[in-house]
């Protein structure tokens, strides 16, 4: 009988073990894919049209990288638990990158690739980019709060101005906060 429960009890801690391993996997090939994706729409971009692009708003697929923390993750539609899981994901209150108003991107912080694990380190003046099919959008990093996850009030607030709203759990996890940096375009 003991051995039974001892084999019962390992079993159980490689798949408790396991899990993280396999989140963090399927968050891998998922970004590989996706940007596959963004490579296709990069190549399609040609000299010729580049000033037309430039017009036109950036829909996901797109890059968001943040060279300070080191996050180069493609950005999805979405922010369902299903969405967060591929990687970051654009909130549909918000707007495409490179229109009038609040760019609202959401990733987690410590499962399914951990995107926005160093969210919190983020300092005004820090610079976020987001391209896609040759269009690249600078952002500067205007600020960094930690609020409570029901007070939601100025989050998704719409505004004249272009901006970019990332958002992630605090740590630790189960804390109730969200940290939020807001960045605002540079033209």
């Amino acid at each position: 009988m003991r051995k039974k429960l001892s084999w019962i009890l390992i079993i159980c801690g490689l798949l408790l073990l396991s899990k993280p391993l396999l989140e963090h996997g399927y968050n891998f090939c998922s970004q590989l894919l996706l940007r596959s994706e963004v490579k296709k729409a990069d190549e399609v971009s040609t000299p010729g049209n580049q000033e037309k692009l430039s017009n036109l708003p950036i829909e996901p697929p797109f890059v968001l990288e943040i060279p300070v923390i080191s996050v180069d993750a493609v950005v999805i539609e979405g922010v369902t638990q299903k969405d967060l899981r591929r990687g970051p994901g654009l909130d549909p209150r918000g707007v495409n990158p490179g229109m009038k108003g609040n760019v609202i991107i959401a990733a987690h912080n410590n499962v399914y690739g951990a995107g926005f694990k160093d969210l919190h380190k983020l300092k005004p003046g820090d610079m976020v980019f987001i391209s896609s099919g040759g269009q690249k959008l600078a952002y500067r990093v205007d600020d960094l709060v930690t609020i409570h996850e029901n007070d939601k009030t100025t989050i998704f607030d719409p505004t004249e101005n272009r901006m970019l709203t990332l958002i992630t759990c605090a740590p630790p996890s189960g804390s109730g906060k969200r940290v939020i940096v807001t960045a605002r375009q540079e033209l």
